[in-house]
């Protein structure tokens, strides 16, 4: 199954996330979005990967969740 999502961020939250990435193996999608402020994610597992990874670094409590939480919820609202 193929998927279609466009992920942006403002200039905030991509230097948020940046900062957020600086702790440990974050997925290629992420970074790509820290980087150039957008992303596009096109398979499921991707998709299972980055919400497994927003998942850890959200219990792990050592990463600024604000930027993180933007991805998660555009993801929870693609129904993913």
């Amino acid at each position: 199954m193929e998927l279609s999502l466009l992920l942006t961020l403002d200039l905030r939250e991509q230097a948020a996330l940046q900062a957020a990435l600086v702790t440990h193996g974050a997925p290629d999608a992420l970074v790509t979005l820290a980087l150039t402020g957008g992303c596009r994610i096109s398979s499921l597992e991707e998709a299972r990967q980055l919400r497994k990874w927003l998942a850890e670094a959200r219990t792990a409590n050592d990463s600024d969740f604000a930027a993180l939480h933007v991805i998660e919820r555009a993801l929870i609202d693609f129904g993913l």
